[in-house]
């Protein structure tokens, strides 16, 4: 008969023999996951497929949205929106943001579904309260043009500016643009410039419409300190720079 301390010892191998399978097993998925997005990135759709579908029908969200993913964009099979629908919600029932996005986009733009702006939202604020900067986006142009909810400009300011610290360039972009034209406010070229600038450098071209206009109204001193702000806030990560 094993004593006490005998069957804590058994007990304590018995955790750390199940902590060690469960460890080896996660790490295997991991690295099946990530095979699955380099085959993808070389073109091999086929296998990215065949490394994630398994992973999918199991259950992992990650795995779900990609799949959903390739069908939606017909990577290594016949494009199929309502395949991809199926497999996003999985991923989106599950918890994951991205996935919860996605199914906003279908939503939005009416693929595999009619065009249902008011649902777009909705799955647009689940994946925004996890602080995912592309449906905060989404959800800053709802609010901008009145489409699916009521036109809130304050609502959108503060979602374009969350998703803009985020360094997501298209929100930097309608930001700028915001404060530039006065809308839910007085115009600000400042703020309005150094934003614009920042989009600038992360590649939208449309800012430069903005910073243009922006410069008509600034003196010349205000956009050497404009200029310097631009430069600190992209030293640093965004959090610093002006509302």
């Amino acid at each position: 008969m094993l004593t006490v301390r005998g069957k804590n010892i058994v007990a304590l191998f018995c955790i750390m023999l199940t902590a060690a399978v469960i460890y080896t097993q996660s790490f295997a998925q991991q690295d099946r996951f990530e095979s699955g997005l380099a085959s993808k990135d070389r073109g091999h759709y086929a296998t990215a497929l065949r490394a994630w579908l398994p992973m999918a029908e199991a259950g992992s969200a990650e795995a779900q949205n990609n799949v959903g993913y390739m069908y939606e964009e017909g990577l290594g099979v016949p494009q199929n929106y309502l395949l991809a629908m199926n497999w996003y919600r999985q991923a989106a029932d599950n918890g994951l943001a991205e996935a919860q996005h996605n199914m906003g986009m279908l939503y939005h733009h009416g693929y595999g579904v009619a065009e249902n702006l008011i649902e777009a939202f909705r799955w647009f604020e689940m994946a925004a309260d996890q602080e995912l900067a592309q449906s905060e986006y989404m959800l800053g142009l709802a609010y901008e043009n009145g489409e699916g909810t009521e036109l809130n400009y304050e609502e959108a300011k503060r979602l374009f500016l969350s998703a803009a610290r985020k360094n997501y360039a298209p929100a930097q972009l309608m930001y700028a643009f915001m404060l530039q034209a006065g809308e839910g406010g007085d115009s600000e070229p400042f703020s309005a410039y150094v934003w614009g600038k920042i989009a600038e450098q992360n590649g939208s071209e449309e800012a430069i419409d903005v910073t243009t206009m922006s410069t008509v109204q600034l003196e010349d001193e205000e956009i050497i300190e404009a200029d310097g702000v631009v430069a600190n806030c992209l030293a640093g990560d965004l959090t610093d720079c002006p509302e």
